[in-house]
């Protein structure tokens, strides 16, 4: 719908002309509930000359729901024509009735399909008009039937009944859902990704309709959809490329020659790409010819990032309250393509100074970190200074890569009402991150955790240990709107006592993201007036949540566990309530109301964060 307001004045001119034109041919028949215009009697003096029709002012007045009267002021052409001084009674009687239909096909289109639309013209002056457009939408029609299918070689497939699944799962109109067009073709794009994505990257929709029952109101839906071919991995080949070298691309490549496309590698790939700070934009295309289907090129286009840049960023959680980052990155250390990020963490109980320099990526995805840490943290009565250095081997393409490392300790610390220690040790440890998820940054289905095992050097620390922990999250969708996250976590360290250990090895449970109804970290071993680290950790989660929309939630959790020193002083603790989840444009937003019952206290946990 185009107005004189959005269009140059000739095309303004010449639209008006046509209109006039269709006016003057226009039968009496399609006039829209014209006004009380006074028809000539005997009475009526006539004069010998047929009159002109002269201009004539209007106002639109639009009756209807607040979302579909500003829909219509803000889409009609009769709107527009407003402030036109050369419209004249035929030209506003055409627009009228223009205008009547295009407001019912806008109803339609948001799924209300016997919506009664009702225009008339009054004319409380001989050169003044109020057009009065009334609406009233009915019932909107909803989802009675999907026959939702998918056909081709993903039937033959040993992976395509997940991505059936997944396509079926993920479908946005279920029945009873409220239809309109725009979400019918958004969920048929929708499917047509989830199928495709990357494995059967020529996917197609091979039938769609949408069976519609103004009467009943009520929306049947076919949609039929051929997966194609499964594509294997061919050649990379990237452009974009200034300061870099293709290898810096292609190393991070996890898809061998010959290999299906698999859906979570790529997004993994691309997500590390642009963490290697290298980038700021990534895009992959796969040719989606059939006919290459058996070594398909992967297509990577890049837009290089500045070599140099300062990120600063606030975050608020209750468990450590404010906090301040800043952070330096520099991706080309002397031209060489090393990574050199140091970066400054400042909150009400911890602070920290932390450098790294990362290799470039190596052929198979591998890189080597160089690290430095100083920190001070004041938890539950634990004041711990303490001094890392370390060297990793890293592979993987998650936030959390797998790696082996070494890393010397140095701690300073404090316990309020008790003793003053320093310890070191120096560490050998070994960590596999493990992901099978059905998306990156959002993943609804799968499990994600993390292995870690290590040990202290014999000889060369204060108290000689072992170490042992494991996270894992289990992801559980129930339909579109229902989430279910079951959630573990154990750990143990193998040593006489857990006197001479650096904190930073030993465990404390209790706050945001474990142990909830509980202060961060105050739960562990009591020693003199604080609370310090155990050997011993066990922690189990079960959260629900359901989405009301596609970014808003109401959850409901339980959480339980301990870290104790002694197995024999286990206790559990146990804390349960009701949360709210907003995926803002921000961050992820959590905020929890948390019954803690060994300390019978109800807590506020909240947490959001953005950078800029």
């Amino acid at each position: 719908m185009r107005g004189p307001a959005r269009t140059p004045d000739l095309i303004r001119a010449l639209g008006l002309t046509i209109v006039i034109a269709a006016a003057a041919a226009l039968s009496p028949s399609v006039r829209a509930q014209a006004p009380a215009v006074e028809t000539p009697t005997a009475d009526t003096p006539i004069d010998s000359a047929p009159q002109e029709p002269v201009p004539i002012r209007f106002r639109v007045e639009i009756d209807a729901p607040r979302p579909y009267e500003k829909m219509l002021r803000d889409g009609l052409d009769l709107v527009r024509w407003q402030s036109d001084e050369r419209v004249t009674l035929p030209v506003l009687e055409r627009l009228v009735a223009e205008a009547r239909k295009a407001a019912a096909e806008a109803l339609a289109a948001e799924g209300y399909f016997s919506a009664d639309v009702v225009t008339a013209i009054e004319m409380p002056a001989p050169r003044a008009a109020v057009v009065r457009i009334t609406v009233k939408p009915g019932p909107v029609t909803t989802v009675r039937e999907v026959d939702l299918d998918v056909r081709g070689p993903v039937l033959q497939d040993g992976e395509g009944s997940k991505r059936i699944d997944v396509v079926k799962q993920t479908w946005k109109l279920a029945p009873g859902e409220p239809f309109s067009q725009a979400q019918w073709e958004s969920a048929k794009a929708q499917a047509l990704v989830q199928l495709g994505r990357g494995r059967y990257a020529a996917a197609s929709i091979e039938h769609s309709e949408a069976r519609v029952d103004p009467e009943a109101a009520r929306a049947d839906l076919v949609l039929k959809l051929d997966s194609g071919p499964v594509f294997h991995a061919g050649p990379t080949v990237v452009t974009g490329l200034k300061r870099y070298p293709p290898a810096v691309v292609e190393n991070l490549n996890p898809l061998r020659t010959g290999e299906p496309y698999d859906a979570l590698k790529l997004d993994l790939y691309q997500r590390r790409l642009l963490e290697t700070g290298y980038f700021n934009a990534v895009n992959f295309v796969i040719d989606p010819d059939p006919a290459q289907a058996a070594a398909a090129p992967l297509r990577v286009t890049v837009i290089e990032a500045p070599s140099q840049r300062i990120d600063t960023g606030l975050a608020f959680s209750t468990d450590t309250r404010l906090g301040l980052t800043l952070d330096y990155r520099d991706s080309n250390v002397f031209e060489t393509a090393w990574r050199l990020h140091p970066r400054l963490d400042l909150n009400a109980k911890e602070q920290g100074l932390n450098a790294t320099l990362d290799t470039p990526p190596r052929p198979g995805g591998v890189w080597n970190t160089y690290s430095s840490r100083l920190q001070r943290r004041d938890i539950a009565g634990l004041v711990t200074q303490e001094a890392v250095v370390g060297v990793a081997h890293n592979w993987g393409l998650e936030s959390t890569p797998s790696q082996v490392s070494l890393s010397a300790h140095f701690e300073h610390q404090s316990v309020s009402g008790s003793t003053t220690e320093n310890n070191y040790a120096l560490v050998g440890a070994y960590r596999r991150t493990f992901r099978t998820t059905d998306d990156i940054v959002s993943p609804r289905r799968g499990v994600l955790g993390t292995f870690e095992v290590g040990a202290s050097v014999p000889g060369l620390n204060t108290r000689d240990f072992g170490r042992v922990r494991t996270r894992v999250n289990w992801l559980i969708p129930a339909g579109l709107r229902n989430d279910f996250l079951i959630r573990g976590e154990a750990g143990v360290v193998i040593a006489r006592s857990r006197d001479g250990i650096p904190s930073s090895f030993l465990f404390r449970t209790g706050g945001d993201q474990t142990l909830r109804g509980y202060a961060f970290e105050s739960i562990g071993v009591p020693q003199g007036e604080a609370i310090v680290g155990g050997r011993y950790l066990a922690v189990a989660s079960a959260e629900y949540t359901r989405w009301i929309t596609e970014s808003i939630g109401a959850a409901v959790f339980i959480d339980a566990g301990d870290a104790f020193d002694q197995l024999n002083a286990f206790d559990l603790a146990v804390g349960y309530g009701i949360g709210f989840r907003w995926r803002s444009p921000v961050g992820p937003l959590r905020a929890d109301l948390a019954y803690g019952e060994r300390d019978k206290n109800v807590r506020l946990h909240f947490s959001v964060g953005f950078s800029f």
